[in-house]
């Protein structure tokens, strides 16, 4: 619950602003409190580039300083502290006060150092000449972004305190390793657990576990070429290699001779792949099935975006889940020689 004050109390914040290019009118504040939408917090008059907001926060959140033209807005970490906001007449933005706001600074500032050397990488990579090159520049880029990732890291596993590095960090989640997200989901305060982006965070974590080597692979459904229903459980076999694949996927027709290779020395000792499509083209999947001469069973949604690519976090193909005659998952994302071996391993 948010109470609006028509003074200012320590125990509440005020933000004072000056703004350009902007008409007179009503100005709003909108903060992201513990839902998936925005709350009014309150809101003031601006009258000759000037107001003042007021108020109250029961936790510190994510805000939004709207203003009159309803098209301009000012993003700020609010808690209950003095903030100053000016806008100049070039739409330069400075906004200062607080804690929350100074660590959102921190991240905002390695954000920006990893933006401009992705765009200085890429204009260098239109002038190399050789392989070697690009392989440096790549490797510098690589460990440039390494290197800034791991500044924030940093930062939110000595500010668990504080709200904004669960909103940094579940901006990061999709692509953080389970690992990751449990160490600093594991340094913040209760509060900050409690809080929005913190319920996403263990969201995600549980589903990462629901997905992880040593896990009972969760269920799904499929159509078979031929039009009927197939599940991953339903398909018998000592040792399951659940291969995500797609007509158009270069990568991954090209691991299919491979594959089949090993199909035929394993198959007969309880070795089984389930091949699941991402195609959206019906035509294009069975044409790649029947070129590449797949003989084991397959399934697609044919959907643009596939729920199995959801539910295991798919961002690449070829990705491939390993797993056991009970249906626990034993590895991921192996093939070629590591794969042939871990098979043969698990069927002596």
């Amino acid at each position: 619950m948010v109470v609006m004050i028509h003074g200012y109390a320590q125990e509440g914040f005020k933000i004072s602003g000056k703004v350009a290019n902007i008409p007179d009118g009503t100005v709003w504040l909108m903060g992201r409190l513990g839902s998936d939408k925005l709350d009014t917090l309150g809101n003031a008059q601006l009258k000759s580039g000037i107001f003042e907001l007021n108020g109250h926060v029961k936790t510190g959140c994510l805000a939004l300083i709207v203003m009159t033209d309803r098209k301009t807005g000012f993003q700020l970490m609010l808690e209950n502290v003095d903030y100053t906001l000016v806008s100049d007449e070039n739409g330069n933005v400075k906004i200062e006060g607080g804690r929350a706001q100074s660590l959102f600074l921190q991240f905002d500032e390695i954000n920006r150092s990893m933006a401009e050397k992705r765009q200085v990488t890429e204009k260098a990579a239109n002038s190399v000449q050789s392989q070697e090159q690009m392989i440096s520049l790549q490797n510098s880029y690589n460990s440039f972004i390494k290197k800034a990732v791991g500044k924030q890291l940093d930062l939110m596993r000595v500010n668990g305190d504080c709200f904004v590095s669960a909103y940094i960090l579940a901006g990061m989640m999709q692509n953080a390793p389970l690992e990751i997200l449990k160490e600093l989901y594991e340094k913040f305060s209760d509060g900050v657990k409690n809080g929005y982006y913190g319920c996403l965070i263990a969201d995600q974590i549980g589903h990462l576990e629901k997905i992880a080597v040593g896990a009972i692979v969760p269920n799904f459904t499929v159509l078979t070429p031929a039009g009927d229903t197939i599940s991953l459980h339903s398909i018998p076999g000592k040792v399951k290699l659940v291969d995500f694949w797609a007509s158009w996927c270069a990568p991954c027709r090209k691991e299919n001779p491979n594959l089949i290779k090993l199909y035929e020395e394993y198959h007969s000792k309880g070795f089984e792949v389930f091949g699941v499509s991402l195609d959206t083209d019906k035509a294009a999947w069975e044409k790649a099935i029947q070129e590449d001469s797949l003989p084991w069973k397959q399934g697609s949604e044919l959907l643009q975006v596939p729920r199995v690519a959801i539910l295991f976090g798919i961002k690449t193909i070829p990705h491939t889940i390993l797993l056991d005659e009970n249906n626990r998952i034993i590895a991921k994302d192996i093939r070629g020689k590591e794969l042939k071996k871990k098979i043969s391993e698990l069927l002596k």
